[in-house]
């Protein structure tokens, strides 16, 4: 699930409990991975290094998934721990400060989490690296889900998006989820991170593009 579907499933979640206030509060279910599994611990003499971007209050982030679902998010608050980015429909999303993703919060609580956390940078980053982590998708009044995601930098690709022109780093995400019995899903996505700006700028997920259609700095 994307993003941006995740958050337009949290928000018309929110919209049905408010409409059936006397059934019971629907439940976070448990489970924990074991997060980063592997990580290539050296990179090449003659590699080129990109190290972990620091995102500040203010900046802001404008996405539109298949030319349909346009999103902004704002960084509204900095800690030791990550990132707090407010959307613009409400939902609070939250990264750690190497940018993996933690889940979302609506109004103060929990809707979805990524435990310990779906690790989709690991710094620095050089073309060739690897890493790997395990985590559990957990989604209120849902169930556990443990996922293995893997990932590689392919390369460095020049990538014109509707915000611009950007240096990016390909980066392949392979992903592994239960499916019926024991069978395991895999499924392959890819995004391209522009160093200059210190986030995504495109992604394919399965059939469909997310891209970057604006950004700022803080203001």
């Amino acid at each position: 699930m994307t993003t941006l579907h995740r958050l337009a499933v949290a928000i018309a979640f929110a919209g049905a409990l408010a409409g059936c206030s006397s059934a019971p509060p629907p439940a976070m279910p448990d489970g924990m991975g074991r997060g980063l599994l592997q990580a290539d611990a050296a990179p090449p003499a003659d590699a080129a290094l990109y190290e972990r971007p620091d995102w500040l209050v203010g900046q802001t982030f404008v996405l539109v998934r298949g030319d349909v679902a346009a999103a902004q998010f704002v960084v509204e608050n900095v800690d030791a721990s990550g990132y707090w980015l407010r959307s613009s429909g409400g939902v609070h999303l939250r990264r750690d400060r190497d940018l993996g993703n933690l889940g979302e919060w609506q109004d103060g609580e929990p809707v979805h989490l990524l435990s310990p956390v779906d690790a989709r940078f690991h710094w620095p980053l050089w073309i060739g690296k690897r890493w790997s982590c395990e985590f559990v998708d957990r989604a209120l009044g849902g169930h556990a889900l443990t996922m293995l995601a893997s990932y590689e930098v392919e390369d460095l690709d020049t990538v014109t998006v509707r915000a611009g022109t950007f240096d990016a780093l390909r980066i392949v995400r392979t992903l592994q989820l239960p499916a019926a019995g024991d069978r395991v899903m895999t499924r392959t996505q890819v995004l391209w991170y522009a160093p200059s700006i210190g986030a995504e700028v495109r992604q394919i997920l399965g059939d469909t593009e997310v891209e970057l259609v604006e950004w700022s700095p803080p203001q």
